[in-house]
C-alpha cells in the first residue's frame, strides 16, 4: 500500500479526476495540510479545461471521519475563542468551493462520513454510498457550533426537520436512512462502488461541460431562493450553444432510428 499521506489526485478516465483522501489507517482524518492539498487539487482541476467532473472518495473503509479531534483538542485547550472559527474556516473553505466548483462533483462514500467530512459530502452534487456507510454529526455533543454554510447545506440538502435532527440529536443514521433522506442518491456494493462511481463520473463527463456548469449554479441559487436572478439567467443563456444542440440532437434521433 502506498504511504499514507495528503489526499492525493489521479485522473481514473476522460474528462474525470480523482480525489481520494489517503489516511485509511486513521478512518481518514483530514489534517490541516490535508486540507490546503484538497485545495490545491482542486484548483489544479478547476484550471484544466478538460476536466469535467470530480470524484471523491477515500482510500480504505472509511470516507473520512472528519477533522482530526487530536488536532482540534490542541486549539481548543489553548483557551483562545478565535482558534476553533480558524480551524472551522479551512474547511468552510474548501467545502463552499466544492459546491461552488464549475465541475460536477460525485461522492463515493466508500463508508462512514463523520463530522466536517458530511458538509465535504454535501458539498458534491451527487453522493453515492455502500451498504457500509454511515453518518453522524458529533459537534452538538462536544459544545462545537458548525459553521454557517454547512447548517446551511444540511438545511438546502435535507430539509430543516432532518438538519434539526442529525444536529441536535447527533444522531448515527445507516445507508438506508441516508438514502430515504436524500443524503445519498443511491447505495452500491462496497466492491461496486468505485466502478459506479467513475461509470456516473463518466457519463456526466461525456456531456456539454458549460450548461451543466451553469445549471449547476442556477440549481444551487434556487436552493437558497435565487436561482432566477439576473446573473442566473444571464450564465444559462451564455451556455448555450445551438449548433451543438442541433448536432446533438440529429445525433440522437439518428441512434433511435438504428435501434429501431
Amino acid at each position: 500500500m502506498d504511504e499514507e499521506t495528503t489526499p492525493v489526485l489521479t485522473r481514473p478516465a476522460p474528462h474525470v479526476a480523482l480525489i481520494e483522501l489517503n489516511r485509511p489507517a486513521a478512518a481518514n482524518r483530514i489534517q490541516p495540510e490535508d486540507l490546503q492539498t484538497l485545495d490545491e487539487h482542486l484548483s489544479e482541476c478547476e484550471g484544466d479545461a478538460e476536466v469535467h467532473c470530480l470524484v471523491v472518495t477515500g482510500r480504505g473503509t472509511h470516507f473520512s471521519a472528519g477533522y482530526d479531534l487530536r488536532a482540534l483538542s490542541a486549539i481548543a485547550s489553548t483557551g483562545a475563542r478565535s482558534s476553533q472559527p480558524e480551524a472551522d474556516s479551512a474547511f468552510e473553505r474548501f467545502s463552499n468551493r466544492l459546491e461552488s466548483t464549475r465541475l460536477i462533483v460525485v461522492a463515493a462514500i466508500n463508508g462512514p462520513v463523520v463530522g466536517g467530512s458530511t458538509d465535504i459530502a454535501l458539498a458534491c452534487d451527487l453522493r453515492l454510498g455502500t451498504e457500509e456507510t454511515y453518518m453522524f454529526m458529533p459537534a452538538a455533543r462536544i459544545g462545537l457550533p458548525l459553521y454557517a454554510s454547512a447548517l446551511q447545506r444540511y438545511v438546502t440538502r435535507l430539509g430543516l426537520n432532518q438538519a434539526k435532527r442529525l444536529v441536535f440529536l447527533a444522531q448515527k443514521i445507516d445507508a438506508a436512512e441516508m438514502l430515504k433522506i436524500g443524503f445519498l442518491n443511491e447505495v452500491t456494493s462496497r466492491d461496486g462502488l468505485m466502478q459506479r462511481a467513475l461509470a456516473v463520473a463518466a457519463e456526466v463527463a461525456a456531456m456539454p461541460a458549460e450548461p451543466l456548469a451553469a445549471m449547476k449554479q442556477a440549481l444551487n441559487a434556487s436552493a437558497l431562493g435565487n436561482g432566477t436572478a439576473t446573473e442566473q439567467r444571464d450564465s444559462l443563456l451564455a451556455a448555450f450553444d445551438g449548433a451543438r444542440t442541433a448536432r446533438l440532437i440529429a445525433a440522437a434521433q439518428s441512434g433511435r432510428r438504428s435501434k429501431s
